[in-house]
């Protein structure tokens, strides 16, 4: 053995670190690179892009140093969904442009909020709400894809953090009975074996009060009248419970779905084709069902494969969905999800048909109400569909964000002819015993609504920022850089201003009383920047045109002072505006095809001296160099889903 002296193991301790960080910055050298020349003043949305992520990052600071302990977790208690959601979209801010801190913080909160909902030893008590293994012992997945949605946006800012790789491949492999305290799924039926799975396996029995209460699911025809008051009865409560347990615990519900955005997230770490492999065929199953059901998606599936198996076939009234007073919503969102993560996987656009079918369905059953207004039904019962709204825009604006085809432009084309009025798709009162309330209320139209100037405050919008977005490519929203990225901008002082005025003590502010303050308000950098969709709330991922990387940091996101425009999407080409805002200090950035490099850059054309140029790139990355105070708009060639995702930055590749 050689015996090194203290001072030699000292400089091999701090030069070993430099020596590693020379060899992968090298990697980011010899990208095919393309340099700006033309000097102009910013424009007012790359001002206000800058000014609005510089104001966040005090914001966040005040936000964090109001509602966590030092380890990370945070003061109050609440459900494990609510207190991840408080900083969900932190990691999201780092991938665009955030100071690093945001990430490190996020991923603090996100080890700290688990270790004090992970009770050690295990106890007895109510697990709902709960962590085992630091996953939900048993939820829906509606509510736990609110929840994982931090925990999956942290791979977008460090993939390479082992112990949250075995965390990815341990929660997946609770759907792949790979842990025998959770077999949650059939793997020869291809089903989720309960409304209520996780950490501690399928339930088949939960709580019938709330849900059968609140409107989110139906005994019918088991039960063909539920009177208002069974609960308060004890016996009529426990025979209730039972025919619930029967009838809707123990099915596979459409929820399930969001299940894809863990197994995939899974796959973008790891690369094992056994979680792909979970997402197609789950998928697949679903696409099968529809089919099976003359085209209408079923919300409950027996557990030998039956359409309504506990219902004398009847293929509605299960847990959120066509029964429900959210269900749509809810339903949507997951086909929204495995709709996207199974193209993603597989680079085949028949996937997009899960989404796509139910939403030409829904238009197929469309009204016109006074004034050429168009209603679709959101729910259904004994009698049939009711509680006629105006169609979601999120659904649609994310198929057409996946396929680029004409077809599904054409059916945002129906919807914004027939979208003439408030309110919007608003359904139902929290908190009040709904039951079949909203079969008499009728849709009113009320004051003109405006494509143009919808600009939604907040984050968990359910995709109404969409409209404003759909209007620019469409050519018609000329402004709507700038409206939205002052609308965030103004949602973001609004909240610090309630914060401020708040005379509550924190030991007082419980779980949804903490997230809605979130400062970082992100959804118009998101879409701007990247030219994608506001990210699906409920277990979505990243859907990025472009990303971006730092080539001198080595870091995720925009480097400091430089703004980004997606100007025009098409399905082969993307219009790119990028500007340098500091005067003195030049920057170089990385562009990546997609947000997990599944697209694939082909000619770029550009101006330089005046002078039209092309570039050849046929890769995933592309390097731009930015002077002080230069801008570049770039044509780039796109070829959609022409690569095998993964999380890694541009320095992990060979």
């Amino acid at each position: 053995m050689i015996n090194l002296p203290p001072c030699f193991l000292v400089v091999i301790y701090f030069l070993f670190p430099i020596c590693l960080f020379s060899q992968i910055k090298q990697a980011t050298i010899n990208l095919p690179t393309i340099s700006a020349d033309s000097i102009e003043s910013p424009p007012d949305w790359a001002i206000m892009q800058r000014r609005l992520i510089h104001a966040m990052e005090e914001a966040g600071d005040f936000y964090w140093d109001r509602f966590t302990n030092e380890g990370g977790s945070t003061i109050n208690e609440g459900p494990y969904d609510d207190l991840y959601e408080m900083f969900y979209n932190w990691p999201d801010f780092y991938m665009i442009g955030g100071n690093k801190r945001f990430f490190d913080r996020a991923l603090l909160a996100y080890y700290g909020i688990t270790r004090t909902n992970t009770p050690y030893p295990p106890d007895e008590g109510d697990y709902f709400h709960r962590l085992y293994k630091e996953f939900p012992t048993h939820d829906d997945f509606f509510h736990i894809s609110e929840g994982m949605t931090l925990f999956y946006n942290l791979g977008l800012g460090d993939p390479k953090i082992p112990e949250n790789i075995l965390r990815a491949q341990r929660f997946a492999g609770f759907y792949l009975n790979e842990d025998p305290e959770a077999p949650n799924f059939d793997p020869k039926l291809q089903l989720v074996q309960s409304i209520f799975t996780g950490s501690k396996g399928p339930l088949r029995s939960s709580e019938a009060s709330y849900n059968l209460r609140y409107g989110h699911a139906s005994l019918y025809p088991v039960v063909k009248y539920l009177e208002p008051t069974w609960h308060e009865t004890p016996q009529r409560k426990k025979e209730i419970q039972l025919l619930y347990d029967s009838v809707v615990t123990k099915t596979d519900v459409p929820v399930n779905l969001g299940i894809t955005g863990l197994m995939t997230h899974a796959y973008l770490l790891t690369g094992e084709d056994k979680y792909k492999d979970w997402v197609l065929s789950y998928v697949e199953r679903w696409m099968k069902n529809i089919e099976d059901n003359n085209g209408i998606l079923p919300d409950n599936i027996g557990l030998s494969g039956k359409i309504g198996e506990y219902r004398d076939g009847q293929w509605w009234g299960g847990l959120y969905g066509w029964y429900g007073r959210y269900g749509t919503m809810m339903m949507f969102a997951a086909m929204s999800v495995a709709s996207e993560c199974a193209y993603l996987l597989s680079g085949d656009p028949k996937y997009l048909n899960l989404l796509r079918s139910q939403l030409i369905a829904s238009l197929n059953r469309s009204i016109t109400a006074e004034m050429g207004q168009v209603l679709v039904p959101y729910r259904h019962n004994q009698y049939g569909w009711h509680s006629y709204r105006p169609m979601m825009i999120r659904d649609v604006a994310h198929l057409w964000h996946a396929s680029m085809e004409e077809r599904d432009w054409q059916l945002i084309e129906k919807i914004r002819k027939g979208h003439k009025f408030r309110p919007l798709n608003g359904e139902g009162i929290w908190g009040r015993n709904t039951l079949d309330h909203l079969d008499t209320l009728k849709y009113e139209p009320e004051k003109p609504f405006d494509w143009n100037e919808e600009m939604v405050l907040g984050d968990r919008t359910m995709g109404k920022s969409e409209y404003a977005r759909i209007q620019y490519y469409a050519g018609q929203n000329p402004d709507w850089p700038l409206k939205a990225l002052k609308a965030d901008f103004q949602e973001m002082t609004r909240r610090m201003a309630f914060m401020r005025r708040d005379q509550r003590a924190i030991s007082d502010i419980k779980g949804d009383d903490t997230y809605p303050n979130n400062p970082i308000v992100i959804k118009a950098l998101q879409q701007t920047t990247m030219g994608t969709p506001q990210t699906i709330y409920f277990g979505g991922l990243s859907r990025a045109t472009i990303r971006y990387y730092d080539a001198d940091q080595l870091t995720p996101g925009l480097p400091n002072e430089v703004g980004a425009l997606v100007e025009q999407i098409q399905k082969e080409q993307v219009t790119l505006y990028l500007i340098n805002l500091d005067p003195v200090h030049p920057k170089k950035l990385v562009l990546q095809a997609g947000a997990f490099g599944e697209h694939q850059f082909t000619e770029i054309k550009y101006l330089v001296n005046d002078t039209q140029r092309a570039l050849s790139v046929d890769g995933k990355y592309l390097q731009i160099n930015l002077p002080p105070s230069t801008s570049i708009r770039l044509l780039i060639g796109l070829k959609r889903f022409a690569n095998d995702p993964s999380y890694d930055f541009p320095w992990h590749t060979n």
